[in-house]
């Protein structure tokens, strides 16, 4: 076994630290008086809390300030180091190893941490206050220093522990802080993108809305002047048949824009010069107008649907 130096510095798991005595269950009369800080709470398997005088870890923040500090009984149970089956687990500080050390007394079930009572310092083979207890009969720990390892957390004074509980609280806060203002920048830059995107897409939709309504009104109108029915424009191709029959030379005068000429309206056509033949008494639906020069100035209009003589008149 390595010999421990208490309240000195010594190499831990690749880091130098001090490792001081503490304390579990109740506390020997000489230390009842002194004010302790909890290192390690209760343990799930029935270990009692494990306490550090805090006049030991002020002392040894001014022999060695910023070196860490760790009880020696939180050390032993961190590496599972204890044997249990025996009234007093003793921990040697010395040789022969009942002459000084540490000890754990248990009471009860012995083979659990459940049963420890009480833990203090024991010398000359005798515990104080105890001195019915034989130390040579303990189950004594033997360890190995290159192989421990240190606990998560060290021992802190309770004033230490609320500096360092703040600390952590704003760093935490700080984070919080940092998230929601991440959050609402994220939110800002999402909100914008989507009002951009829906500007866009209004703008878009605007458009087509309006070519939309204008292609509607142009068929709106289509659908005004679409035709109900085939046009049927026999007769009149048969007047005019007949009348470039007895005038193939006839013209057309330019005319007014108040007279509509086509197929559903009114044909006008001018004879040839002394003509001799009024088509107005040769053709039905024809009238004429005799000019100057002999020609007859012919209107022809559409005929009725029920005008089904179309031809030369005998």
């Amino acid at each position: 076994m390595t010999n421990f130096s208490l309240g000195k510095p010594m190499q831990i798991g690749g880091e130098e630290v001090v490792v001081v005595r503490d304390v579990l269950g109740a506390m020997q009369t000489d230390k009842a008086s002194e004010t302790f800080s909890m290192v390690e709470p209760k343990g799930a398997d029935g270990r009692p809390a494990i306490y550090v005088s805090e006049n030991d870890l002020a002392r040894l923040r001014e022999d060695y300030p910023g070196m860490k500090v760790y009880g020696l009984w939180q050390l032993m149970f961190h590496n599972n180091a204890i044997r249990f089956g025996s009234p007093l687990v003793a921990f040697p500080l010395s040789t022969p190893r009942e002459s000084q050390g540490l000890y754990l007394l248990l009471e009860g079930d012995i083979d659990s941490p459940e049963g420890i009572v009480s833990s203090g310092e024991y010398a000359g083979g005798f515990i104080v206050d105890n001195y019915d207890i034989d130390v040579e009969k303990a189950s004594f720990i033997d360890v190995d220093l290159d192989l421990l390892k240190l606990p998560r957390q060290p021992a802190y004074t309770r004033l230490e522990l609320s500096q360092k509980l703040r600390a952590e609280n704003k760093r935490r806060w700080l984070v919080v802080g940092s998230m929601c203002a991440l959050i609402a920048v994220g939110a800002a830059a999402t909100n914008y993108g989507l009002q951009t995107i829906y500007k866009s897409r209004m703008a878009d939709y605007s458009t087509k809305r309006s070519l939309i309504d204008e292609l509607d009104g142009r068929v709106r109108a289509l659908a005004a002047e679409r035709l109900i029915k085939r046009p049927d424009d026999a007769v009149m191709l048969g007047q005019l048949f007949h009348l470039f029959e007895l005038y193939p030379n006839a013209t057309t005068p330019a005319v007014n824009d108040d007279v509509k000429i086509g197929f559903a309206g009114t044909h006008i056509l001018i004879t040839p010069k002394k003509a001799q033949v009024d088509p107005a008494t040769a053709m039905k639906g024809v009238a004429s107008t005799l000019q100057p020069d002999l020609s007859y100035r012919l209107t022809i209009e559409a005929p009725s649907e029920n005008d089904a003589d179309v031809g030369v008149t005998q």
